[in-house]
């Protein structure tokens, strides 16, 4: 896509069925979002969301299927393609660039305040994940 950011957001699911998500900090400060971050050149959305969340959260990751994208104007163009993930090993994470992060059970992500993309993301698949 000309002029559009691209970026990776990981609906991680721990071995308890919880659902991993992070506040933000400065943009957006306080609300809620699915971790990930920018494609770099030549990546597939899959090795840039196991290379984001490592970088931000020191989580390592494996990265499955794409499970939906959302295409946001909020003054830039941005392409979230949302992908799921389990993690490799613990679950155990360090915050570098949001201000909390959570374990969530599916049927909790409501009573979140997130991101207009993230959550324009959140009212079409969270039927999916309540099954």
């Amino acid at each position: 896509m000309l002029d559009c950011i691209e970026v990776a957001a990981g609906v991680v699911k721990n071995a308890g069925g919880r659902i991993l998500i992070c506040c933000r900090k400065g943009p957006m400060d306080g609300l809620w979002e699915f971790p990930g971050g920018k494609r770099e050149k030549g990546e597939t959305f899959q090795q840039t969301l196991e290379r984001e969340l490592m970088e931000e959260l020191e989580l390592s990751v494996e990265a499955d299927e794409t499970l939906g994208s959302v295409l946001s104007n909020d003054g830039r163009s941005i392409w979230l393609v949302f992908v799921s993930a389990r993690p490799r090993g613990s679950d155990a994470f360090v915050l570098h660039d949001h201000s909390q992060a959570a374990w969530v059970l599916p049927q909790d992500l409501p009573q979140y305040r997130f991101c207009p993309a993230d959550q324009r993301f959140l009212d079409s698949y969270l039927p999916t994940l309540l099954q």
